[in-house]
C-alpha cells in the first residue's frame, strides 16, 4: 500500500511496496529561500542524503528524476558540474526551466526502484553533449525506458522542432526494441512559449500519432504539455517520456470521466486524460496534466484562481474514482502556476485537500490556455491482484 512521510519540511517522500514485487519511492526535495545557486545545490544534495538514509535507499536506485530550476540558461554549467548532478545520472535526469515556488532557486523530484524481489540491471545512455538521455531498467518481468532532456538538433520553427522530436523520440525506443503504440505511456512536453507555440505541437502529434497508429480507437497517451525553457534559447521544445514493455493485450487501459471532463478529441488535441497500467500486484494511474474544465471542454471560473484549482482536484478526484482510488493514492503531485502572484491561494487549496505529506512539487508554469491559471498532475498506486506478472 501507499505511506507518505515528512522528513522535514522541504522534503517529503511516498513509497509502494507489496509482497510480490518492488519497493517504489518518490521524493520532492526543496531548498531555502534566500540562499545562492551554488549553497542552493550544495544543500539539495545533503537532503537528497538524508532523504536516501531515511528511505534505506541508495544513489543507485534512482530510476527517474526532474530538476527544477529558476534560470537554466546561466545556471546549467554549474548544475552538470554539481555532485547531485552525477549523483542522479545513474537514471534518466531531467533539467527544465519552470521556477519553484517553495523555498529556493531549484527543487527536485526524484524516482527510486527497490528490488525488494530481485536485481534490477540499468542501462544508461547520453547524448554527444552530455544533456539529453535515457536509462532501461529491466527486472524480472518488465523493462522501463525513461528519456529525458530530449530537444531538437536545428532551430527550425516550432511545427518543424516538434515533428524532428517526437520522431527522435521514437528512435529512442527503437533502439530498445520498443515501439511507442506498444510499450509508451507518457510524455512531458515543455515549450518555451506554449501561447504561442501549442498549437504547432499539437498539430505535428497529432500527426505523429496517425503515422504509428495511435488513434482513438486504441488509445493515445498520457501527457503533460506545459511551459518551460531548456538551456538553448533557440530549442522551442524539450520532451520526455516513459515505456513499458512487454505489455499484454488488456493490460493498459484509458482513465476517462466524462461526467465532469470532456475527452481531449472534442476540441482538436490528442492525450489521454489518463491511462492505467494493471501489473499482478499493483496499478499504476498516471494521471495527465489536468485544469478547471468541464465536460464541453469549457474552462471553469475565469479569473477566479481558488475555484479553478479545487474544480482541477474534483476533476483529478472524478478520474482517480473509476478505479476506487482517491488523492490519497497519489504518490506526488506536481502543481503549475500561470502567475507567480496565485502562488500562496493556489498552496493552501491543495494543503487543505491533499492532507499535507503528499510530495508536492510547485512551479510556475503557464498552462496551455491563457485562461487556466492551475494545472495538476500526478501518478496514483493502488494494489490489486490480476493476472499479469507482477511489477517490474
Amino acid at each position: 500500500m501507499l505511506t507518505t512521510g515528512r522528513i522535514d519540511d522541504f522534503v517529503r517522500y511516498s513509497r509502494f511496496s507489496s509482497p510480490d514485487g518492488y519497493d517504489e519511492y518518490f521524493m520532492t526535495i526543496e531548498c531555502a529561500a534566500g540562499i545562492s545557486f551554488p549553497a542552493a545545490l550544495e544543500e539539495l544534495s545533503a537532503r537528497y542524503s538524508s532523504a536516501l538514509d531515511q528511505c534505506s535507499l541508495r544513489d543507485g536506485t534512482v530510476a527517474f528524476s526532474r530538476i527544477f530550476l529558476s534560470d537554466l540558461v546561466n545556471q546549467k554549467p554549474e548544475l552538470v558540474s554539481s555532485p547531485i548532478f552525477g549523483r542522479l545520472a545513474s537514471g534518466a535526469l531531467s533539467a527544465i526551466e519552470q521556477k519553484p515556488l517553495h523555498g529556493g532557486p531549484v527543487s527536485l523530484f526524484s524516482y527510486h526502484i527497490r528490488g525488494a524481489n530481485g536485481a534490477i540491471s540499468r542501462q544508461c545512455r547520453r547524448s554527444g553533449d552530455n544533456w539529453g538521455n535515457d536509462a532501461l531498467l529491466t527486472g524480472r518481468n518488465y523493462s522501463l525506458l525513461f528519456t529525458a532532456n530530449g530537444v531538437s538538433d536545428r532551430p527550425d520553427p516550432p511545427y518543424v522542432q516538434s515533428k524532428q522530436l517526437f520522431d527522435s523520440m521514437a528512435g529512442l525506443v527503437a533502439d530498445q526494441n520498443m515501439t511507442v503504440p506498444d510499450t509508451m505511456i507518457r510524455t512531458w512536453i515543455f515549450l518555451r512559449d506554449v501561447d504561442l507555440h501549442y498549437g504547432d505541437m499539437v498539430r505535428a502529434r497529432k500527426e505523429f500519432f496517425a503515422a504509428v497508429g495511435l488513434t482513438e480507437k486504441n488509445h493515445f497517451l498520457a501527457s503533460t504539455g506545459i511551459q518551460g525553457r531548456s538551456f538553448d534559447p533557440r530549442m522551442l521544445l524539450s520532451l520526455d517520456s516513459l515505456s513499458i514493455t512487454p505489455l499484454r493485450a488488456g493490460q493498459v487501459r484509458r482513465i476517462e470521466a466524462p461526467e465532469y471532463l470532456s475527452p481531449t478529441t472534442a476540441y482538436g488535441v490528442t492525450f489521454e486524460r489518463g491511462l492505467e497500467v494493471v501489473f499482478g500486484d499493483r496499478s499504476h494511474l498516471y494521471i495527465s496534466g489536468t485544469a478547471s474544465i468541464n465536460n464541453r471542454g469549457e474552462v471553469l471560473h475565469i479569473g477566479d484562481v481558488e475555484a479553478q484549482t479545487r474544480r482541477t482536484l474534483e476533476n483529478v478526484r472524478a478520474l482517480l474514482a473509476t478505479r476506487n482510488a482517491g488523492v490519497n493514492d497519489l504518490a506526488y503531485i506536481i502543481a503549475y502556476a500561470r502567475n507567480f502572484h496565485d502562488r500562496k491561494r493556489i498552496d493552501a487549496v491543495l494543503c487543505e485537500e491533499s492532507g499535507g505529506n503528499t510530495p508536492i512539487i510547485f512551479v510556475e508554469a503557464p498552462v496551455c490556455r491563457p485562461s487556466w491559471l492551475v494545472e495538476l498532475e500526478g501518478m496514483a498506486i493502488i494494489p490489486g491482484a490480476s493476472e499479469f506478472p507482477a511489477f517490474l
